[in-house]
């Protein structure tokens, strides 16, 4: 269950055709996108702790995410973000496209993650 009340409410109108893009802590807000600030501390909560959370409680058919994360970022830590990812599957898109895709979702949520190109965007349908 989730207790953060802006994070609830954000994810209670998550429904099919719906996206919600779970960001580092340096990845810029959206004036028309509605944020969530879940930074505690560097590192704290990474994006899989968040995504782990999401995917035991709502359904999501897949996840976008920059191409810079599988060349910029260790292999060790690439797979290990990708496992909690499960069996969704990955749309791969540039990192410019990326951003282009989060002033579409229905809301962000920032994490205290810190390795680059991490962001994740989760959809439903």
């Amino acid at each position: 269950m989730i207790w953060h009340p802006q994070l609830a409410d954000l994810l209670a109108r998550f429904r099919h055709a719906n996206a919600i893009a779970i960001l580092d802590a340096p990845f810029p807000s959206y004036p028309d996108v509605e944020t969530v600030e879940l930074i505690v501390t560097r590192g704290l909560p990474t994006i899989p702790q968040l995504v782990d959370v999401i995917l035991a409680e709502h359904e999501v058919s897949s996840v976008v995410m920059a191409d810079e994360f599988r060349t910029h970022v260790d292999p060790d830590i690439q797979q290990s973000y990708l496992a909690h990812l499960g069996d969704l599957p990955v749309d791969w898109v540039a990192h410019t496209e990326f951003k282009r895709l989060v002033g579409e979702c229905l809301g962000i949520v920032h994490t205290g993650d810190a390795v680059p190109y991490s962001n994740v965007i989760l959809r439903w349908g």
